[in-house]
């Protein structure tokens, strides 16, 4: 350990652990939630100069009276994007602290995708003002494929310098380019062996992959995946050496599908993770880290398996040492709950020191300027408006086209072939995406079913991966009006109804994070969704519009390029 290079403090805590010495503060009568021997035991827990030094019986200068309630490891999300919360990381911070989760391994690629290298350092300056934990790993897909227009680019150097200089970077992040990997991509496999020969890990994006061609993918190096769905999927997976993460967001939940693996496998290589779909309605409603614990109980997995799966087994993938049991030489982020099933948190110590009701105040952190615009030319109805589609209207006659078919509750879609004129509210709507980094002029049409808007369009510069401008429409012309809405706000998402703005959610960092309250973007955000019910949408329009544009994930998506067969790794056209 670090600590142990000063001798004199070495000393200092081998005393204390030994008893000779009483502890700073110790945590008396506590039923420990023992993650490395799978069991509940009753102890005190000394900690000295943030550290835990000891499990057992000690005597503490100050003392904390935990008889009759739990003591558990600090929680842990193995993979998330803290940008996708539409949070600032102060903020984020300051939710989720609370409630027991005092470290996130964090995958920046959405901020990197608009603003590169800059963006991410941002946020690491950002993260160190908090007492979260904030580790991340370096993004492998920025751009994530050739098939739509980033703000930036990472290359394999970058990635190499950055693992190499900067502790707070523990692995490569999801390698989404799966078809890349499969046909060999020198640029990608560069990454890949960049994290290899630093000793990091590499984590995986391997959706529907099977056979062949996910033993292909794990031969890569990539050594976990959070985008199974079924058992049947995840089994594989674990098979076949690969981590698994089981994701249980906002928009995508896969734990029950998966939870029948976890009651009866060896769940060493498994883990909790939210992927970053936590809207900050259910972030404050229902929590973070602490709900995925409690719906894994509910799942009937052992809550001590349950503990396991968001503490020491995320920090084992990660090499994060010193983090993710409560055991001697670990950091002190431990926390005190009165029932484990409800997981009904009383009090979070991070390093050994409780969490203020100061940290709960909003701190800001100022981004770089660059960071706070939108350049996408301003746009028409016209622009819209496919020339297939004009014959058709025309004529009166109708084409077979493909459509984008959306699932609830999941990010894939279906591809299906229907024969339309255009829009037909509110079965078959439009869909496009604007280029908004370097004002090529890009813009991709399709159209997309399952969405339910009766009226008006909405749009986003929350467009996973590159982040462009995604509208789903029933006309060109409320379409075009929330495009250019956009601009004038730096970004966010906007809701236009019979020529009128309706209700938008200002994100002027990077057109995907808030510079407000956590208070005021659910205001924001509850208005939104009142608005959309209005016009019959039901589902989770905001976290399904930006999943619609991301070309990794099959089946049929849209980008900027135009309508894009994930399977086939190709734009292809919209009427057939």
């Amino acid at each position: 350990m670090e600590i142990f290079r000063n001798s004199a403090l070495k000393e200092e805590l081998l005393s204390v652990a030994r008893g000779e010495k009483r502890a700073e503060f110790v945590i008396k009568d506590a039923n420990v939630v023992n993650v490395c021997s799978g069991e509940i035991h009753e102890a005190d827990i000394a900690i000295h100069k943030g550290i835990i030094v000891g499990v057992g019986r000690y005597r503490g200068i100050k003392e904390e009276d935990a008889r009759g309630n739990f003591a558990v490891p600090g929680l842990i999300d193995g993979h998330t994007h803290i940008e996708m919360s539409m949070l600032s990381v102060s903020e984020f911070a300051r939710v989720v602290v609370p409630r027991g989760t005092t470290a996130v391994v964090a995958d920046p690629h959405e901020i990197a995708n608009v603003l590169g290298v800059a963006g991410i350092e941002a946020m690491l300056e950002e993260a160190k003002m908090t007492p979260l934990k904030v580790f991340f790993t370096v993004p492998s897909c920025v751009p994530s494929t050739s098939l739509e227009t980033a703000g930036a680019s990472i290359d394999a150097s970058e990635v190499e310098n950055l693992l190499r200089c900067c502790e707070e970077f523990v692995g490569l992040a999801e390698v989404m380019d799966f078809d890349a990997v499969l046909r060999g991509d020198p640029e990608i496999f560069a990454k890949i062996e960049a994290a290899v020969k630093s000793g990091k890990a590499v984590d995986g994006h391997a959706p529907l992959l099977s056979g062949g061609e996910l033993n292909a993918y794990i031969l890569s190096g990539a050594g976990s995946d959070h985008e199974s769905i079924s058992a049947e999927e995840a089994r594989e997976k674990l098979r076949l050496g690969m981590r698994v993460m089981v994701r249980e967001g906002s928009a995508a939940k896969n734990l029950r599908a998966i939870a029948p693996i976890l009651k009866e496998c060896d769940t060493r290589n498994c883990m909790l993770v939210t992927d970053g779909d936590r809207t900050p309605k259910d972030l404050l409603a229902q929590g973070h880290m602490d709900f995925l614990l409690r719906r894994a109980i509910e799942e009937g997995i052992d809550p001590v398996k349950a503990v396991q799966l968001c503490t020491i087994n995320p920090a084992t993938w990660f090499n994060l040492r010193e983090i993710g049991s409560i055991t001697p030489g670990k950091i002190a982020d431990i926390v005190i709950v009165r029932n484990l099933e409800r997981f009904e948190v009383l009090k979070v110590f991070v390093n050994g020191r409780e969490i203020s009701r100061e940290f709960r105040k909003k701190r800001k952190f100022k981004y770089p300027k660059h960071g706070r615009s939108v350049n996408a030319p301003h746009v028409s109805a016209e622009d819209f408006i496919l020339e297939e589609e004009k014959a058709c209207r025309l004529t009166g006659k109708r084409r077979k086209a493909r459509v984008i078919r959306l699932i609830e509750n999941e990010i894939v879609t279906e591809a299906k072939i229907e024969e339309i004129i255009g829009i037909e509210a509110p079965k078959i709507l439009k869909a496009a995406v604007v280029e908004r980094h370097h004002r090529t002029g890009n813009i991709g049409i399709g159209f997309v079913e399952g969405f339910g808007l009766n009226s008006g369009a909405i749009a986003s510069t929350i467009a996973h991966d590159s982040h462009n401008i995604v509208v789903i429409g029933t006309n060109e012309r409320d379409m075009a009006l929330a495009c250019n809405r956009l601009s004038e706000i730096g970004g966010g998402i906007v809701l236009c109804d019979s020529g009128f703005v309706v209700s938008e959610i200002p994100l002027p960092i990077a057109g995907l994070m808030s510079d407000e309250s956590v208070e005021r973007v659910l205001e924001r955000c509850e208005r939104l969704e009142a608005e959309l019910r209005k016009r019959g949408c039901s589902l989770d329009a905001i976290y399904t519009l930006s999943f619609i544009a991301l070309p990794v994930i099959p089946s049929l998506r849209i980008t900027d390029k135009g309508l894009v067969d994930v399977e086939r790794g190709e734009v292809v056209q919209v009427f057939l």
